[in-house]
Order: C-alpha cells, then structure tokens, then sequence
C-alpha cells in the first residue's frame, strides 16, 4: 500500500520535478561518496606521516664511560714523558718484561730533557744539571769479559717497524744487543718499554743524504749536504725530538746508511751538537772516518739480513774472524728479517766457546775524533815544504770492501783489515868456513 502510494506520488510528479529530484539526488550521492572518500585518504596519510615520524626520530646514544681522573694530574709521570703522551693516559702492565738479571734502562729523566718551542708534546735530550750524560745513563750493562776474549757489538736497524719482529728480538736476543729507532717511526709504549725493561739500549737512526740519491730517498726530513745550514740543524732538532731514552744517533737508517752527508763537510755541525747534548754517534758506514768533536764508534761490517740461514750463518762467522783479527769489531743489520733473527739468537749461544763476548754498542764507542771526511766535497790544499827533502806523496783513501751482495737496499760491506806488519828481517848468515 505505501509502496502504491510512492509510485503514485512519483507519477503524479511533472517532468521538470522528476528531474529536479534525480539531478539533486545524485548529486547529495556523490557528494557523500566524496565524504568518505576523502575521510579515509585523510586517515590514510596520518597514518604514514605518524610511522615516517618515528622512524625518522633520532636514537638516543648509549651513555659513553667516562674515563676515570688520575688523583693527581700535576705532575707528569716518566712513562708519560717517555711516550710524549698525556699524563693521565692508563698506564699499561709492564710487570711480565722484567727480566730476572737484567739491568733495566733508566726511565728518562725529567732534569735532562728540554722542551721543544711551540711544540708542547715533544722534547729534546740534554746534558744533565750535574753533568748527566744521556750517553751514560741510557747506556746498557756490560758484562764482565774473560781474559783474552775478544768484544763484539750488534745494533739492529729499524726496531719498532714491525712489532712482532722487534718483540721477538726484543725478548730472545740477549739484552746486550743495541737497537736502532727511526726518526720517522718511534716505536710503540709497548715496544719501547720492553726493550727498556729487557736491558737493550736504544739508538735514534737519523735520516741522511746517502750517496746513491735520489735513487734511494730518506725522506723529507733527511739532512742533505745541499741544504742550509739552518735547515738542516732545524731537520736534526725534529729528529732529536721524536722521543726520548736514547743513548745516541747511527747514520744506519732503512736498510742504507746516509753516507753522503755524513761524510761531508756539514756534517760537523752535527757532531758538534750530539756532543753539546751528550749523545754517542755511530758510524754505520764501515771504512769512512768520522769527522767532528762526538764521541762514537765506527762499524766493522754490515750485514745484509735478506738473506739464507747459510748466508747469515757466514756473516756472522766473518765477524768472529775481525773481532779475533782486531779484538773488537761492530756490525750493524737491518732492517730485521725472520731468518736472520732466528740464526742470530742461536750464534749468541754459542759465542763464549769461542772465545768472543757480546757488549752493547756504547761499550765500544767511547772515542772522540777530528779526523777529516774521506770525502770531503771541499778542495783541500796542502802546503807542501820546498828544500831538498822529497814530498811524501798522500795517503791512499781507504774504501770498504765489498764481501757480498745484498737483495736489498743494504750490501755486506766490512772496514779492511789492518795490513799485515813487514816481516822482520833476518841477518845474513855468516859462511861456513
């Protein structure tokens, strides 16, 4: 009956008002769709606009542990000083490179150290205020010698550039071994702290022009003989800084030996300076004398490390005969290879059956010179006497004799030997009658 009613109602409608109902009805259908359609759009993007919120919120950092303050941050510890690091750094453990009868190196000491200017971190050597020697204080022990035993010193190049070569050296070979630290590369606390603890004294290798430049580099930092005067004190003064705790300097630096400058002219001006500071000089370069007021010593031989357990076996043999031949002799090695570390800790073993003692390097370089460069770049002119008396002619230059040849950059090179003394002569038998 109401549905009746409807249709009737709609029949009854005019055209226009059929129309008119339609037009508006689908319009309010529309607009309502409209609504809802734009209701979830809307929801929709509040959702991902909450979620991209949260992921793009920062993460709050984990509480980072602050490091725990020395009591006391006045004063500066010996170690502190030593590494060139911050007094209130943690200290590590040494306690296990204490070796039972083994004198320790002396810590550096505070009152023989002279702060670098405009470089807080760094310092230099110097002598004492009652007259301290860093040659004597950062000396090794020597050992007593037997009677008739003949002396001989190692110094091993290039100490801390590989840890586990130089802990190994630092612990197997015995304490009178001397290690060489570059300029460039100071070794690590721990290094430098078991070689100190384990007896060995430590030299600074100092970069220097070699005479096979610029084939072979030693850095920006090396003293060249063509350099100023001022530049090259200015290189020395870095170098001496690098660290602290060394008895001396050794031209013997990577594998070469710097032999170029040091046997120049300019080089007095370092001599004179080690000196001033109370440094000992090692010559790494056998056959060429020093020149200048330091005290030092002079290598016998060097020995190339790149090479076979018979190779290393025979190098050391040699240095048996020249410290016999001569009752003293020096080598120096490097830079350190496993073969030659092996073969040298069991030649050691064996030195007191033949008659030979190991001695640190300060041990046998206890001798000032002047003596002139054998190539000294300057013309030297001589004034020779006129009279009836001959002029002597010069001495011949001695050059060291090559006994091998390396397969790096260092060859086995050796002083020569002391020319054999004239046979005396015998007088003339008288005739038999």
């Amino acid at each position: 009956m109401e549905g009746a009613t409807a249709a009737s109602l709609w029949q009854r409608l005019p055209p226009n008002g059929r129309l008119f109902v339609r037009f508006w009805g689908g319009v309010s259908l529309l607009a309502l769709l409209a609504g809802i359609g734009l209701q979830e759009l809307a929801s929709r993007h509040h959702s991902a606009a909450t979620t991209a919120g949260e992921q793009n919120k920062p993460v709050a950092a984990p509480p980072v542990a602050q490091p725990q303050q020395a009591k006391d941050t006045t004063e500066k510890s010996p170690d502190a000083v030593a590494a060139n690091t911050p007094p209130d750094q943690q200290k590590m453990d040494f306690s296990s490179e204490i070796t039972p009868g083994v004198t320790p190196i002396s810590q550096p000491v505070p009152d023989m150290l002279e702060p670098v200017a405009g470089d807080s971190g760094h310092s230099l050597p110097k002598i004492g205020p009652h007259g301290e020697m860093p040659r004597n204080v950062y000396a090794a022990a020597i050992p007593p010698v037997p009677a008739g035993n003949a002396r001989v010193a190692i110094l091993l190049d290039g100490y801390g550039l590989s840890e586990e070569m130089s802990l190994n050296a630092a612990r197997n070979l015995p304490s009178v071994v001397s290690f060489a630290v570059p300029a460039y590369a100071p070794a690590r606390l721990p290094l430098s702290e078991t070689a100190r603890l384990r007896g060995h004294e430590v030299f600074l290798s100092l970069p220097m022009q070699p005479s096979t430049a610029p084939l072979d580099d030693e850095g920006p930092r090396a003293l060249g003989y063509d350099h100023t005067t001022e530049a090259d004190k200015e290189n020395l003064e870095w170098a001496l800084s690098r660290f602290n705790g060394y008895v001396g300097v050794t031209n013997a630096f990577s594998g070469l030996d710097g032999d170029a400058y040091a046997q120049s002219p300019d080089f007095t001006m370092v001599s004179r300076i080690l000196e001033n500071r109370g440094l000992l000089y090692l010559n790494a370069t056998p056959g060429a004398p020093r020149s200048g007021p330091v005290m030092g010593g002079d290598a016998s031989l060097t020995m190339d490390t790149n090479t076979d357990a018979a190779g290393v076996d025979g190098q050391l043999a040699r240095l048996v005969a020249m410290a016999k031949s001569r009752g003293t002799a020096i080598a120096v090695a490097g830079p350190m290879r496993p073969v030659f570390l092996q073969r040298l800790a069991e030649w050691t073993r064996t030195l007191s059956s033949q008659g030979i003692t190991l001695v640190p390097i300060s041990a046998l370089s206890r001798n000032a010179t002047l003596s002139p460069s054998v190539s000294d770049s300057r013309a030297l002119h001589v004034a020779v006497p006129t009279g009836s008396a001959s002029p002597q002619p010069p001495a011949p230059v001695v050059t060291p004799a090559r006994v091998g040849t390396a397969s790096g950059k260092r060859s086995v090179t050796e002083a020569p030997l002391d020319p054999p003394a004239p046979a005396p002569t015998q007088p003339p038998s008288p005739p038999s009658p």
